[in-house]
C-alpha cells in the first residue's frame, strides 16, 4: 500500500514559528516520528506528503533527513480542507489501498492487522480526558485523574480503497463532514498507544507517555 500524510496545517495552538510537522518532541520533528514508524513497518511502497503552510521548509527537512526514501509532495496553494488536500494528494497514489493519516496523530497501529481488516476503515482509540473526572461515591466526591474513557474516537488514521474514495472527494471540504457520511467505514479498534499533538501541553504528555 501507499500512504498519505496530511501535514498542511498551520498549527496555531503550538505557538511556534515552525510549521507544525517540524515542531520537535523528544528531540525529533513530529513528522520524523511518523516517517520513521511508517517506513519501519516495511508495508509502504511510497509516502505522499500533503503540504500547505511553509511547505518549502518541510520539503527541505525531508530532503536532508530522508534523501533515499520514496517520498513525494502534494502542495496546496490555498487552504483546501482535509478532503480537498486528500483529493489533490491521492492523484499521486498508484496503489489500490491508501493509508491516510494526520501528521499530528502519533500512534503504533499495526498496519498488517489494519490491512487484514481491509478498506474502508477508520481507526479508533479510547480518549483520555485532559482534566480530572469527579464522580460521587457514598455522597462524597471521588476524583479520578485524567481517566481513559471506554468510548471510542477517531485517532486520525484511515485505510481507503482509492477507487471508492476518489469520486467522493471535492476540491475543497472536510473529510469528517463532507465525505465520511457517504462512506461505510469499518472500525479498527486500536488499544495501543495514541497521542494527538495539538498543543504544547500535548507535547509534554507525549514526552511522559513515551519515556
Amino acid at each position: 500500500m501507499e500512504a498519505i500524510i496530511l501535514a498542511g496545517g498551520k498549527g496555531n495552538r503550538m505557538e511556534d514559528v515552525l510549521p507544525k510537522p517540524l515542531v520537535k518532541v523528544k528531540d525529533k520533528a513530529i513528522l520524523g516520528h511518523q516517517l520513521d514508524y511508517l517506513f519501519a513497518t516495511k508495508k509502504l511502497a511510497k509516502i505522499i506528503l500533503s503540504l500547505g503552510y511553509k511547505a518549502e521548509e518541510i520539503i527541505d527537512y525531508v530532503k536532508v533527513n530522508y534523501p533515499d526514501y520514496p517520498i513525494e509532495f502534494a502542495i496546496e496553494t490555498e487552504p483546501l480542507g482535509t478532503a480537498g488536500a486528500l483529493r489533490q494528494a491521492i492523484d499521486l497514489a498508484s496503489s489500490d489501498l491508501v493509508l491516510c493519516l494526520n501528521c499530528d496523530d502519533i500512534t503504533d497501529i499495526n498496519l498488517e492487522k489494519l490491512e487484514t481488516l481491509g478498506p474502508n476503515a477508520i481507526c479508533v482509540a479510547h480518549p483520555q480526558l485532559p482534566f480530572g473526572l469527579v464522580t460521587e461515591e457514598n455522597g462524597y466526591a471521588k476524583f479520578i485523574e485524567k481517566p481513559v474513557l471506554k468510548d471510542w474516537v477517531s485517532c486520525g488514521w484511515y485505510l481507503f480503497n482509492k477507487d471508492d474514495l476518489i469520486n467522493l472527494l471535492a476540491t475543497k471540504g472536510s473529510l469528517e463532514y463532507d465525505v465520511f457520511p457517504k462512506l461505510k467505514l469499518k472500525l479498527y479498534k486500536h488499544e495501543g498507544f495514541w497521542q494527538p499533538l495539538n498543543t504544547k501541553k500535548d507535547l509534554l504528555e507525549f514526552e511522559l507517555k513515551s519515556s
